[in-house]
């Protein structure tokens, strides 16, 4: 499929007419800007079923204004390679001309996306056999974080070699940021009965003993969360915490870390005080 237009402010009836002219048939009718080196310029464009290599230089002299061709001839770059890009080309009405990249197509991550020399053209990236318009929006963007991590990845992928703003639409974006949120989310529950706290993260479930984590809240100067932890706690585990704490502070003080043995006893020494 080719593509042929010229700048905007042109109508659209003549320009259909002048195409028809030459046997084109236009169709899909739309308007894209293209950075040239002569700044923005807003083209009405058509698809164009044929070969369309020169029709930019007869349509600039014709409505005297810029004209834009693309096609099979102004493509950037081996298709068989799975990385190469699409351009058009810009002709002005003083015969000088400019090739300008406008799609990428990633062969690798199965998507086509717009360059940033390009606005109002629609990239596509194909994951499980289903297509999602470029820039992606937040109801298509539920749709892949509902396919699962390896769709997720395929994403992530795609952003982090293009660009997040190329790729996601603003309500995406906050839907990749709250899921990247509660990925992060460490979610705790305290069980006194088995002596455990159950931890999830990133979707894991892990168990650590009650002792342990104390142990952990201290070396990061949690000093708050511990010392509520060990004050709800029953009686006979509240003494076994503070068993393993005494026991670390003997261990760290003689073979590991003299510091978290401070912390540890500093700590102690608070919580007596309030107990």
């Amino acid at each position: 499929m080719g593509l042929l237009g010229v700048e905007s402010y042109i109508e659209s009836k003549r320009i259909v007419e002048e195409l028809s002219k030459y046997g084109f048939k236009a169709r899909n009718e739309r308007k894209i800007s293209v950075k040239t080196k002569r700044g923005l310029i807003t083209f009405t464009v058509f698809d164009i079923m044929g070969f369309t290599e020169g029709y930019a230089n007869i349509l600039s002299r014709r409505f005297n204004c810029a004209a834009l061709e693309g096609g099979e001839h102004l493509i950037l770059g081996e298709a068989s390679a799975k990385l190469w890009e699409e351009a058009v080309k810009i002709v002005w009405p003083d015969g000088e001309s400019e090739i300008i990249s406008i799609l990428i197509h990633d062969g690798f991550l199965d998507a086509i996306i717009p360059t940033e020399n390009v606005i109002g053209i629609t990239g596509r990236v194909f994951i499980r056999g289903f297509s999602f318009k470029i820039p992606i929006s937040g109801e298509d963007m539920d749709k892949i974080i509902s396919m699962g991590k390896d769709a997720i990845e395929k994403i992530e992928k795609i952003i982090n070699m293009y660009s997040m703003y190329r790729i996601l639409s603003s309500d995406a974006i906050s839907k990749i940021l709250e899921m990247e949120r509660k990925r992060e989310e460490v979610k705790e529950e305290i069980d006194y009965e088995t002596g455990f706290v159950v931890v999830l993260k990133d979707g894991k479930i892990s168990t650590i003993p009650i002792s342990t984590y104390i142990a952990g809240l201290i070396k990061d100067n949690k000093m708050d969360k511990a010392k509520n932890i060990i004050n709800k706690a029953p009686e006979e585990i509240k003494k076994d915490i503070i068993s393993f704490l005494e026991e670390e502070i003997e261990i760290n003080r003689t073979v590991g870390d003299k510091n978290y043995a401070k912390k540890i006893a500093e700590f102690l020494k608070e919580l007596r005080k309030h107990n």
